[in-house]
């Protein structure tokens, strides 16, 4: 089981398109890890988390191949996640696809009318299906692989998700994208225990927990999946989604945030189980 992180951003990227704070001049300046793309995740080679607008970069950055995707597991509707352009490029006369090239995309009822407004008609013209993902029903993703959606607490008036990423006995929490979750959520994550937990830290030094978090509160997170149960001792906890309005750079967050023990995503790294 190996998941690729593709982007660790929010909204606007690092270094945001117009801005000159400290975060964003430090990425100019330094490169790395401090470059960071819009969040998605690439698991295995074949599904694909988020369709965002930094794909193309990722792609040639990370030599990607999106012809082998077969499953696109959407979180919610926003810029930064979903560019639902990009599946029109599945059609003939855009791309050349061998006959097997066949995506399913899952997504909230948002996701499906915006996917049926850009790709007009027949869906299987663009090689493509769409499913609703469903708080707590189980999606099979072949080869022994599932997720689970779970109801994130991040934009009213839309079922936005998080996902149980589900092989070989392993299991990922993909929780970026989320403040303090619902009632309902903890009681399904107490029912797991994650080899790795991937947590929301939009808000860097803010302890504010709505729509995203910060540092303080996902140390908290951290601290009540310990409590429930779903995270060993020794389960990996990862840090994701930053905004440069954080104020933290990534050698800033590491200070942070490893003497916790939790880790710091970055554009590239892989997740391996």
């Amino acid at each position: 089981m190996k998941l690729t992180v593709l982007g660790s951003a929010a909204a606007e990227g690092i270094p945001a398109l117009f801005c000159h704070c400290e975060v964003c001049q430090h990425a100019r300046e330094r490169g790395g890890p401090d470059i960071r793309r819009r969040t998605s995740y690439l698991w295995d080679e074949d599904i694909l988390i988020d369709l965002g607008p930094d794909l193309f970069f990722a792609q040639v950055s990370f030599n990607l191949d999106y012809a082998k995707l077969r499953h696109l597991l959407m979180t919610h509707s926003h810029a930064d996640h979903f560019l639902p352009e990009s599946l029109q490029y599945r059609h003939p006369g855009f791309s050349i696809l061998p006959a097997d090239c066949w995506l399913t995309v899952y997504g909230n009822a948002r996701i499906e009318r915006r996917v049926r407004k850009i790709c007009t008609g027949d869906l299987s013209k663009y090689f493509f299906d769409f499913q609703r993902a469903r708080v707590g029903e189980e999606i099979d993703l072949d080869a022994g692989r599932s997720a689970v959606p779970v109801a994130a607490a991040h934009a009213e008036g839309e079922e936005c998700l998080n996902y149980i990423l589900k092989a070989d006995g392993k299991t990922i929490l993909v929780g970026n994208d989320s403040g303090w979750w619902q009632e309902e959520t903890w009681r399904m994550l107490a029912a797991y225990q994650f080899d790795v937990a991937i947590i929301d830290c939009t808000y860097g030094q803010s302890d504010s927990c709505e729509g995203h978090l910060g540092v303080p509160g996902l140390l908290a997170t951290r601290n009540e999946l310990r409590k429930l149960g779903a995270l060993a001792a020794d389960s990996r906890v990862i840090a994701n989604h930053f905004s440069h309005n954080g104020q933290l750079t990534h050698d800033e967050l590491i200070a942070r945030l490893g003497p916790e023990g939790v880790e710091v995503g970055y554009d590239g790294m892989q997740i391996e189980l």
